[in-house]
């Protein structure tokens, strides 16, 4: 049996609660015959009598009773729900000021903030995107989004995503130069170094024999994930680079995952923020992240 519509059990309420359908009738700008009608087809869908009815009078049967005490129960929490939240959305207001790194940031934060800025119209965004390591409280940054190990500080680090360096390339490279089919194989491809980090120096993977430590040697070089990703995506080399940062391209085939037993060690997509309790903006804005990542088929399997 389908569940009757919210609009007839409101009606079913309304009546029990002024106990006459004329007055029923005036609370809710319907007329008498209507307010009738629809608690007619509401008595049908659940094949019980709610309301006996006479010419002068009516009264709740023994059944309508109980169905009424329920009814009017979830019907204060729908509507205290609805209290709160829009208290909460008249809370949410100000400035908002993100960091994120480029890539990331590109492909799995501001695809959403259009969508937040349209839910919360009293915000103001101010988006920092850049791989350089964003000093939170002297640039007075609420919500920094970063990717790796988190040092012990005084700020306050939240882990959002699972996630690690893995190897990867595109099919048309390695259909040129050849998958490698070992760590002593890297040695004769163009590995594609990020020098933002100590990736010019070396690359530390971890697999069924250990750490290994790998000093990379290509022709292509850039200080942001961003070029790195474009350069692997264009057919120069192999990238060493965060699962989270190229799950669309892994998950569609543009890129292909090299020597999968051998990655870099687990460490995650981290929110970090000041010490102080965070206001209703900022968790506003990582709720309404978390979500969207959640219904992400490219970040849905990453979530914490």
């Amino acid at each position: 049996m389908e569940a009757p519509s919210l609009q007839l059990v409101r009606v079913f309420v309304t009546v029990a609660q002024c106990r006459s359908f004329a007055r029923a009738a005036g609370a809710t700008g319907m007329t008498p015959s209507s307010i009738s009608r629809l608690v007619k087809q509401l008595e049908e869908q659940l094949g019980v009598v709610l309301i006996n009815r006479t010419t002068r009078t009516m009264s709740l049967t023994d059944v309508g009773q109980r169905y009424f005490a329920e009814c009017s129960a979830a019907m204060n929490q729908l509507h205290t729900a609805y209290r709160n939240v829009r208290e909460q959305q008249d809370l949410v207001h100000g400035l908002l000021k993100v960091s994120a790194p480029l890539a990331f940031g590109r492909m799995h934060v501001v695809p959403h903030l259009s969508a937040f800025m349209q839910a919360y119209p009293d915000i103001e965004l101010d988006v920092v995107m850049t791989d350089r390591y964003v000093d939170i409280v002297g640039e007075g940054v609420s919500v920094a989004i970063r990717i790796g190990k988190m040092d012990d500080s005084a700020l306050v680090a939240r882990k959002l995503l699972n996630n690690r360096r893995v190897l990867a390339a595109s099919p048309s490279y390695l259909a040129r130069a050849g998958t490698p089919a070992s760590l002593d194989e890297l040695k004769r491809h163009e590995c594609l170094v990020s020098t933002a980090s100590h990736d010019g120096e070396s690359w530390r993977l971890f697999g069924p024999d250990g750490e290994c430590s790998f000093r990379p040697r290509g022709r292509l070089r850039a200080d942001n994930g961003e070029a790195v990703h474009r350069f692997c995506l264009d057919g120069h080399g192999l990238a060493f680079h965060s699962a989270v940062a190229m799950a669309n391209p892994l998950r569609t085939g543009e890129l292909v995952q090299v020597l999968p037993g051998w990655t870099g060690r687990e460490t995650g997509v981290y929110c970090v923020r000041p010490p102080q309790t965070p206001g209703p903006t900022a968790r506003a804005f990582l709720a309404f992240l978390l979500a969207r990542w959640q219904a992400s088929p490219d970040l849905a399997p990453y979530v914490v």
